[in-house]
């Protein structure tokens, strides 16, 4: 392609230095005209700069369209090189009606690939103490790795399922955002819950927006204004000590100081802390640990706190802590803040 370009360009500014010449110039002319027999008297370089201009442009279209970028519906749309067929593969199928609408004819070597991203939005399914919940996880990764979705994507989708179930004369009672990434974690998550609050407001005004995330990143001032758009925050917060807070959470000893530090000083109103209490290789059951634990909270004052022993190891080589023991966390953290403390259901 790009000898061909060279080639093309080369002969037509052999044909317009011809022209020019013929036509006489002179320095009254335009400057284009005069840049025009500038690029003519040196033809090589002119063509070679001509392809090469030619093969970035493509190169930057060819980017442009296999970015992903929003369909209809508010799904993510991505154009990809179809993968050689092998010999079983190359018979004749019957088109679905889902791939029919997106799949464009074989002689442009393309396909067009849609991904709904419905784990952005699951539910609503009954939840003990929420009622009928609509779970939103606002932090996914793109096409690109390490990438996450944009607040338009994860807002955009959120908009269209919750008019759709309202429609639908559907039951939802608490929007929550959660998910297996800390949803503050995400640049945009003030924009992300202002905009979730709107939509609640519209469709379903009665409806509670909860919040469960850790407490690293509310130091952004941007993220802990954000707080006050949740009816209610959860804060996972299952450690007394620098140590093993950096052992649950993989983050440095200092960070946890600077989290009790910011909680207190934010003094959240709607504020609950929950801890899941382990033993093994973490141990965060401890008469230490949970002293440390209890400690913080009383700087906190959150308005309650929820505890619990997951069935099933959270962290490598740990197991829950008997039923003995946590009812002695239960009624020392009574005891030692006044405090609401409940037990939640294990998982």
């Amino acid at each position: 392609m790009l000898p061909l370009v060279f080639c093309a360009a080369w002969l037509a500014l052999f044909v317009l230095r011809a022209a020019l010449v013929s036509r006489g110039m002179g320095y009254d002319e335009a400057l284009w005209l005069r840049f025009m027999l500038a690029c003519t008297l040196h033809p090589v370089r002119s063509s070679l700069a001509v392809a090469l201009g030619f093969l970035a442009l493509s190169r930057l279209l060819s980017g442009l369209r296999a970015m992903p970028g929003l369909g209809q519906s508010g799904s993510l749309v991505i154009i990809r090189r179809a993968a050689p067929a092998s010999a079983r593969d190359r018979a004749p199928r019957a088109p679905t009606r889902e791939s029919s609408a997106f799949t464009r004819p074989a002689s442009q070597a393309s396909i067009m690939s849609t991904t709904l991203r419905d784990n952005i939005i699951t539910g609503p399914k009954e939840i003990a103490g929420l009622g009928a919940t609509l779970t939103i996880n606002p932090c996914q990764e793109s096409f690109r790795s390490g990438v996450l979705l944009s607040q338009a994507v994860i807002v955009t989708k959120a908009a269209s399922t919750i008019r759709e179930l309202s429609r639908d004369g559907k039951k939802v009672n608490t929007v929550l955002v959660a998910g297996e990434i800390d949803p503050l974690e995400h640049e945009d998550f003030r924009a992300i819950s202002e905009n979730l609050k709107d939509i609640c407001k519209k469709w379903f005004p009665k409806a509670k927006l909860h919040l469960i995330a850790y407490p690293r990143f509310i130091n952004s001032p941007g993220r802990s204004v954000a707080l006050d758009y949740y009816h209610q925050v959860t804060m996972r917060l299952e450690a007394g000590t620098q140590k093993t807070f950096a052992a649950m959470t993989g983050e440095k000893g200092e960070v946890f100081k600077r989290v009790v530090d910011t909680l207190t000083r934010l003094d959240i109103g709607h504020l609950v802390v929950r801890a899941r209490f382990v033993r093994g290789g973490i141990d965060n059951s401890t008469v230490s640990e949970v002293r440390g634990w209890i400690k913080c909270l009383a700087q906190i004052k959150p308005m309650r706190v929820e505890i619990k022993s997951p069935k099933k190891g959270v962290f490598a080589k740990t197991k829950p802590i008997t039923a003995t023991r946590m009812k002695e966390i239960l009624a020392e953290v009574e005891e030692k803040t006044g405090l609401n403390v409940v037990q939640i259901e294990q998982k």
